[in-house]
């Protein structure tokens, strides 16, 4: 990282001049120098909003805030990638019922049909009704499962004026009526993407929700503050929709925190692409990498055989017989980015060398 804070230039240089792991100019496969930049891991943010028939102030207010709520993301170098899991509005006459069509930049602006990837994709059949959010958060998984990334931070948002339970309102909670936990570790089992190499939950879910039986309030959002608490996301309220104008002030505060919270938590990815030597064929046992601090004298960094052997710091691959990512152990990449500019040496020996 440099001086200012920005992401440093790490070198890929697998020139054959020696260093870790024995390599020398004779067995390794190239010369050549190739630059890459640590950067911010992109976000995968997945929007679940309630169009009930209560819920037109709301609708609205979340289709008048995503585009300055993700041009924040975009603006802090955040690769972004938003799903929407909403009905379109339903006009009859004069008279239109709740639902989302995302204007651009970030959607088309033109509904049915508001998709554009792929950076945005909106599930039009995923229709959300009062209590059964986190049923199509689930159901929905394999539809949207595309946009999302291995190594991206993971937000869900959920927008209701009701609650996971039985309320008497429109749809059904199924299973977790009245059960965070059994939603949350539903969720995290749905895919490995969600999970770290432990097995552990790495998503966060937010909501915009009635946090008391307010007027405008169906239910208190209960289950839905449960929920946030236990995997650290961001409480909004939405008992401030008095009327249209104050939704739409309310939701930009609401909006502008979960940006926040979207960028603060983004951590730079020490994770850079295997380089491709242009003649020999990689033996995947025999790479070694070095990091040279600016000004700096070179320091090994040692290979490990996966996430859960990274006590000692170390690096990796995402697949050890074909890589396509190096991967820094934790400890190894806070050191990295504690460094000024550092230059990574990459050393990739041949087979039969």
């Amino acid at each position: 990282m440099g001086p200012d804070g920005s992401p440093a230039d790490v070198i890929f240089s697998y020139d054959g001049t020696g260093g870790a792991g024995g390599i020398t100019a004779d067995s390794a496969c190239a010369k050549h120098t190739e630059q890459a930049t640590l950067t911010k891991q992109p976000a995968d943010i997945i929007w679940a909003i309630d169009t009930s028939g209560s819920m037109s102030d709301e609708a609205a207010a979340v289709q008048a805030g995503i585009n300055t709520f993700s041009q924040q993301i975009v603006a802090s170098g955040i690769d972004v990638h938003v799903v929407m899991l909403a009905g379109y509005p339903v006009c009859i006459l004069t008279f239109c019922g709740p639902g989302i069509c995302v204007p651009a930049p970030l959607g088309t602006g033109q509904c049915p049909g508001d998709t554009k990837l792929p950076n945005f994709f909106h599930h039009q059949s995923a229709v959300v009704n009062s209590v059964d959010a986190a049923v199509v958060l689930v159901n929905t998984f394999p539809v949207y499962r595309s946009m999302l990334r291995a190594g991206a931070a993971k937000h869900r948002v959920v927008v209701t004026d009701d609650d996971s339970r039985a309320t008497g309102g429109s749809g059904n909670p199924g299973v977790y009526d009245n059960n965070p936990d059994r939603f949350i570790a539903d969720y995290t089992a749905l895919d490995p993407v969600l999970r770290d190499a432990n097995g552990a939950r790495i998503w966060h879910l937010s909501a915009i929700y009635s946090q008391t039986l307010c007027a405008n309030a169906a239910a208190e959002g209960i289950v839905w503050r449960q929920i946030v608490d236990k995997t650290g996301g961001v409480h909004g309220d939405i008992c401030g929709c008095t009327s249209p104008a104050a939704c739409t002030q309310a939701f930009q505060g609401i909006l502008n925190r979960l940006a926040t919270a979207v960028i603060s938590g983004a951590q730079i990815a020490c994770q850079f692409p295997v380089p491709r030597p242009p003649q020999g064929i990689v033996d995947w046992s025999k790479v070694a990498l070095e990091v040279t601090p600016s000004g700096g004298s070179p320091q090994n960094i040692g290979r490990v055989s996966g996430a859960n052997d990274c006590a000692n710091g170390g690096f990796y691959y995402d697949n050890p017989t074909n890589p396509t990512q190096i991967i820094l152990c934790p400890s190894t990449c806070t050191a990295v980015k504690g460094m000024t500019n550092p230059k990574i040496d990459v050393l990739l020996g041949c087979l039969g060398s």
